[in-house]
């Protein structure tokens, strides 16, 4: 799949594998940028701590990274991750009218109004688009945190990150 030596779910050893069998517990596929950053034990630790630190956040939930996650892939092409993250969201209880809606930017009617407008937030920074102190405002009106707005944001701007390094070392 890379053109770096990379570790396989199948090949995996040590703190690797390890890390590959917290998504084989929960009957997931292990994500292809994960097994990309294996190429490199420090990125490897520092990407899946980062992973680790969404996957237990306490404002944002699975439901809403993983759209998160499917509003960036759908703006880079990244149909592994679009794939990936539509399924994780089905598997939730999004229906397929969510979806729809989410990937054409309406609101999603299994999310909360506050949901909804943070991932329109996210979907400007996508576009890299100027947050207003307004659009902040009405977020924190919302009962979001300053933490959790950029948090939201930022992984988002994660799969720019990935998307860049996926195509340069993909076979």
């Amino acid at each position: 799949m890379f053109v770096l030596d990379y570790q396989t779910p199948e090949k995996a050893t040590g703190a690797v594998a390890e890390t590959y069998d917290i998504f084989r517990q929960k009957r997931s596929p292990v994500p292809a940028p994960l097994q990309l950053m294996s190429a490199s034990p420090g990125l490897f630790k520092l990407f899946f701590a980062q992973t680790s630190y969404f996957m237990y956040h306490e404002a944002l939930s699975f439901p809403l990274l993983a759209a998160i996650r499917l509003l960036a892939a759908q703006q880079v092409c990244f149909d592994h991750c679009v794939n990936l993250n539509r399924t994780w969201l089905s598997k939730t209880g999004l229906s397929d009218q969510d979806l729809d809606d989410l990937a054409a930017g309406r609101q999603v009617e299994a999310f909360s109004e506050a949901e909804n407008a943070l991932l329109g937030t996210v979907a400007k920074v996508l576009r890299k688009e100027k947050i207003s102190e307004d659009e902040i405002q009405h977020l924190r009106t919302l009962d979001w945190k300053d933490s959790d707005i950029l948090d939201a944001c930022a992984q988002g701007a994660r799969m720019l990150e990935l998307t860049c390094l996926f195509e340069a070392f993909s076979k």
